[in-house]
């Protein structure tokens, strides 16, 4: 017989950091909701975009629909993640904030997700967002934004309070980053997603 435990370590939780910065600002709240997510008692594991090779899509959705799928996508790393991401119960998305919108590498890594979004692969799949912006000339929200759009579209589900933004005046004002709102927030957020995760994990969505 299963413990609770038990159960709850089958929930994986996938942090994408889109940073080039592995141990930067982005990473640390990244790293403070996964934090979460494990005392809860999920898996988690986390991708460094800039150490992959993610190719850009091919656009084949936009000659036929019924192309798009994995098994037509480029043979890069990408590729070789997708069963990882269907396994996992919840994906949380990290970027800085560059010209007010996510890193290249991030909107790459989602708009190649679109072959499993076209198969329904996706939905019923938990998100979290982490926006960062170091100098603080604004557009954070809009960063976080822009990647919750297509996550939604995609089907995956938010929690309350997981959308995420680290301005760096706050941490200037307050003295360090413990006193911030985003860091204060981002460990119940993780461990929101992996209770959320038990409640739904036998969710039938097209039934």
């Amino acid at each position: 017989m299963h413990t609770r435990k038990e159960m709850t370590m089958s929930h994986l939780i996938l942090g994408v950091n889109g940073s080039p910065h592995p141990a930067g600002a982005t990473a640390k709240l990244l790293n403070a909701v996964l934090e979460g997510a494990r005392f809860a008692g999920g898996e988690t594991e986390v991708l460094h975009l800039y150490d992959l090779r993610i190719n850009p899509t091919e656009g084949l959705y936009s000659i036929n629909p019924n192309l798009e799928t994995v098994a037509n996508m480029p043979d890069d790393d990408m590729k070789a993640l997708y069963k990882k991401i269907q396994r996992a119960a919840g994906i949380v998305f990290a970027t800085p904030n560059y010209w007010a919108l996510m890193s290249g590498p991030m909107k790459t890594f989602i708009d190649r997700l679109t072959p499993l979004e076209n198969e329904y692969k996706l939905t019923g799949k938990i998100a979290a967002f982490i926006a960062v912006s170091k100098e603080n000339q604004g557009g954070t929200e809009f960063a976080a934004i822009s990647m919750l759009i297509p996550i939604v579209q995609m089907g995956f589900i938010i929690p309350p309070f997981s959308v995420l933004w680290y301005p760096s005046d706050a941490q200037q004002a307050q003295g360090t980053k413990e006193t911030c709102w985003a860091f204060n927030d981002a460990p119940f957020v993780g461990r929101n997603m992996v209770k959320l995760a038990e409640r739904i994990a036998d969710m039938k969505w097209f039934s």
